[in-house]
């Protein structure tokens, strides 16, 4: 008898995870060949569910993964780091995606009412004389009390550090058991023996006076690390309560008018931006998105996505901007009535039903992918079709994967399973590029039958926020849809661009999805019920049918959309230059930056290393191209006359009419090295907001940037400018002494060389850094240069 078992007492089927058809199957048909009954049809049935499994092999799949994160504007994004040579331990919740996020050194994670209880019984037995721990309020509530007096009784050195986020975040926003207020929790834990009190809020200002216990200090968050580093020093229980909304609630009280909604937002001037990634490093935001541009990658502000958190203005770099009273452009309703465009639209033929159809949309928690999987389903619920709907969600709602499962059949009892098994879907409505192309959703795909229509906009996954110069892979993933679905199957589009374009809000896009496979005929509903559907759902109805029609018009005139929305899409990369194209670009650039001679410098060497990269292996240019972009880097390295030309020639006037409507003030977050002022514990320079009359003054100094590198200039005399000037000095002379001589050219290792100056970026202390780096790879780089690649890797 065989059962959990077979004969030799190993398992048929795992007692343990997730149970799939394909187990299942190899296990009836081993038990089957067993008693010596071999199907070829069983065989080969088995064969294609086993081969659905490994959708990625030989399809160039890529590596990057839809992991959750904390949202846009998270207080954890700020609340959970810690100071060097500090470790933390995670809290129940959103606290423990603190574990997945390198620089924050967190690690261990407890039931409610243990967290720093492990570090009662192991601080006897360390060296180490102090952690964090990290708590929320509704788990202080709960019982988290009880491990900090705990803490308290055992007398080990330990800072609670409890986030009062004002909400029960990770399950939806419901209200913490009690509602504690921050004083409420602070003269609770003073009473339970608190050796410090610090108190840390994005606006410390709002309190009253004696609200706090007298002992307690009040901070602002920006002075979070010194105030973590004071705390460390003190023997015994110390508290620190973080005071900051949750910024999914945030979002939900502005929408119902419960909440204060700042009338500002932050753009960035893309030109000014340097790449460097400190404003992630500052914010940990995922509305700091990418920007692809021929000057390499900068970043732009996702305003749709953007909780108005405001962290990343301390990214030290003058490139943002706090627009006041902003409106969001949307189309141009004068140019593209929509009513017009969409009369006369055609209603695709309809789709008879007589098996079951299986619909998998995919997506990024929070944007409403399970909204469009319940619309289908009432919209058939209207057209008196069964429907079963499963949603795989887990930690989805903060920025993971989500997939929604949709089968439609004529009657119930053909729906005998909820899940879409391997092979089977009809269509996948990709509303993520990322999530699209796991191995999960290309799992249910089948070459010849499945059709997808998948959104290409490439939301940074939160692999960004940690690597700003990852790879985002995005030709393997179109490899991969291109390997499970057939050409004449497979659409992907723009559909975040263009939605966000016409609507004002990227929310829009998996409508617009919807509309686009409907109109394609993959969407085996009536129009009307559709509607009815959106009708029903009484969210945004009159936005969700005007995205549905956009997206259906797409589909049946994608250049008509395009020109309605006057749509460029912002993610994707510029149109490539030839070689001769990037040079003659980046030598106009040195020109209007300087003046003709200081472009002829940069053509010169330029020159020499091409003529001697022709000489050494014709018809080669990679040595050339890295070098004539790195020694542009370094050449138009910022100033404040650049800074200042940047703001006032007219580029960024335009690029901020493409982002918002009216007349919008402006104020410019700066920290000019000989006005501002030096933080009393790090020493680095202090950035202030400048209101409009600076842009007076950006055109006054944008236009004595002929004193550049003179004796009248007054900001070239500082250590960080005389810098600058040597470097593009020392990279042009590292490099041509590398071609000189009879040696055999290197050329591998000399472009790695030359592309090295990409690491220089950034302004002030975060430059210094850069360069820092930067000298330290061109000196590892020569040392191998005419090695054997063994020795080199020594």
């Amino acid at each position: 008898m065989v059962g959990k078992r077979d004969e030799s007492g190993a398992p048929l089927l795992p007692s343990e995870g997730e149970l799939t058809p394909t187990m299942v199957a190899a296990a009836v048909v081993a038990r089957l060949r067993k008693l010596g009954h071999r199907s070829p049809l069983l065989e080969q049935r088995l064969a294609k569910l086993e081969a659905f499994d490994r959708p990625a092999e030989g399809t160039g799949a890529a590596k990057l993964a839809r992991t959750p994160y904390f949202c846009s504007g998270c207080p954890h994004n700020s609340s959970t780091k810690i100071p060097e040579g500090s470790r933390a331990m995670a809290g129940i919740g959103c606290h423990g995606m603190a574990l997945s996020v390198p620089n924050r050194n967190t690690q261990t994670i407890s039931h409610m009412g243990a967290e720093g209880v492990s570090w009662i019984g192991q601080a006897p037995f360390t060296s180490e004389q102090h952690v964090f721990q990290n708590l929320g309020d509704g788990t202080y509530t709960h019982s988290g009390l009880l491990a900090l007096r705990a803490a308290a009784a055992a007398g080990v050195n330990i800072t609670y550090k409890i986030l009062y986020n004002d909400a029960v975040a990770m399950t939806g926003g419901q209200p913490a058991e009690g509602g504690f207020t921050v004083s409420q929790i602070a003269h609770q834990v003073w009473a339970e023996g608190t050796r410090k009190l610090a108190i840390v809020s994005d606006d410390p200002d709002k309190y009253p006076a004696n609200y706090f216990p007298s002992g307690a200090t009040i901070h602002h968050r920006r002075e979070l690390d010194a105030v973590q580093r004071t705390l460390r020093e003190i023997e015994g229980l110390t508290v620190l309560i973080y005071d900051q909304t949750c910024a999914a609630e945030k979002r939900r009280r502005r929408k119902r008018g419960l909440f204060p909604d700042p009338a500002k937002r932050v753009f960035i001037n893309e030109r000014v931006c340097e790449g460097c990634g400190d404003c992630s490093v500052a914010s940990n935001c995922v509305s700091v998105q990418p920007l692809e541009t021929e000057l390499g990658r900068k970043r732009r502000i996702d305003q749709s996505n953007c909780n108005k958190d405001f962290s990343c203005i301390e990214g030290f770099c003058p490139s943002f901007v706090m627009v006041q009273d902003p409106k969001l452009r949307k189309a141009d309703r004068t140019a593209a009535d929509p009513k017009a465009l969409f009369a006369d639209l055609p209603t695709p033929p309809p789709a008879a039903l007589s098996a079951p159809y299986n619909i998998l949309i995919t997506g990024i928690g929070g944007t409403g992918v399970i909204t469009i999987g319940a619309l289908l389903g009432m919209a058939a619920h209207v057209e008196g079709l069964a429907c079963s709907t499963l949603d795989f969600t887990g930690l989805s709602q903060k920025n993971g994967a989500v997939m929604s499962h949709v089968r439609l059949a004529p009657a119930s009892d053909m729906l005998t399973t909820v899940r879409i098994a391997p092979g089977n879907a009809n269509l996948i409505l990709g509303c993520d590029l990322v999530v699209a192309t796991s191995v999960p959703a290309l799992s249910r795909a089948e070459r010849g039958v499945t059709r997808a229509v998948v959104n290409a906009d490439l939301l940074p996954t939160a692999s960004f926020v940690i690597d700003p110069d990852i790879d985002f892979e995005a030709s393997s993933m179109r490899d991969a849809l291109n390997g499970a679905v057939r050409p004449d199957d497979l659409d992907i589009l723009d559909a975040t661009g263009l939605a966000t374009a016409l609507m004002g809000d990227s929310i829009a896009t998996n409508a617009f999805m919807l509309g686009f496979a409907f109109q394609r005929g993959a969407i085996p509903l009536s129009l009307e019920a559709i509607l009815k559907a959106i009708e029903l759902n009484g969210a945004a109805i009159e936005m969700n049918k005007t995205a549905f029609s956009w997206g259906r018009l797409a589909a049946h005139d994608l250049q008509r959309v395009v020109s309605a929305a006057r749509f460029k899409s912002a993610g994707s990369a510029p149109a490539k230059k030839t070689l001769d194209e990037a040079i003659a670009f980046r030598a106009k650039f040195l020109t209007d930056y300087q003046d003709a001679a200081y472009a002829k410098r940069y053509l010169d060497d330029v020159a020499r290393v091409r003529a001697a990269e022709t000489a050494a292996a014709p018809g080669s240019q990679d040595l050339t191209e890295a070098f004539a972009k790195g020694l542009f880097k370094l050449m138009a390295y910022k100033d404040e006359y650049e800074v200042a030309r940047l703001y006032s020639d007219g580029e960024f006037s335009k690029a901020l009419r493409e982002q918002f409507e009216g007349n919008s003030g402006l104020k410019v977050l700066l920290a000019p090295p000989l006005l501002a002022q030096r933080d009393p514990v790090t020493g680095r320079l202090q950035k202030r907001e400048f209101g409009p009359w600076i842009f007076k003054a950006f055109g006054l100094l944008a236009g004595l940037k002929g004193l550049r590198g003179t004796a009248f200039d007054i900001f070239g005399y500082t250590a960080e400018r005389k810098m600058e000037r040597a470097l593009p000095v020392e990279y042009s002379a590292m490099i041509l002494r590398h071609l000189g001589g009879n040696k055999p050219l290197d050329l591998p290792r000399l472009v790695a060389l030359a592309k090295a100056a990409d690491l220089v970026r950034g302004y002030g202390h975060i430059k210094e850094g850069n360069v820092a780096r930067y000298r330290t790879e061109c000196a590892r780089l020569e040392r191998a240069i005419g090695q054997p690649l063994a020795q080199a890797a020594e």
